[in-house]
């Protein structure tokens, strides 16, 4: 198993984590602002060595890695950029293209969470996929 894959591997399971943390939070708090803190979880994907392996003694990716690693990045930047234009055109069709939406700047900050969450979790599974091809 490489690192880039056990990387992967600690990433999905840090956003099993946090998704189950903010689940119990807004069962007990309710969805508010202190659910945020559930997101700070998300620091744990810097926690292993090998999710700085690049920045450390001089480290290198081969060839193979680097490219399995770019078509990651990209995917799951394409994963935000999807959601952040289909999340806007659904409220737009539920609220009428003339609807307002008043939205606290703290849910702002929890869409931001969850887009960051959407980029680690598709880029660890095409990461796992494209090792086993």
């Amino acid at each position: 198993m490489t690192d880039s894959e056990r990387w992967a591997r600690w990433t999905l399971g840090v956003v099993v984590l946090t998704v189950a943390a903010w689940v119990a939070l807004v069962a007990w708090r309710g969805n508010r602002i202190e659910t945020i803190a559930a997101f700070s979880l998300l620091c744990l994907t810097a926690i292993p060595r090998n999710s700085r392996r690049h920045f450390i003694k001089g480290g290198q990716l081969d060839e193979r890695e680097q490219a399995i690693t770019d078509k990651a990045l990209l995917a799951g930047l394409r994963a935000v950029w999807l959601a952040l234009c289909v999340i806007p055109l659904a409220a737009a069709f539920s609220k009428g293209w003339t609807g307002t939406l008043s939205l606290p700047v703290w849910a702002l900050a929890l869409g931001a969470f969850w887009a960051a969450m959407l980029a680690l979790t598709v880029q660890s599974v095409t990461i796992l996929v494209l090792y086993r091809r």
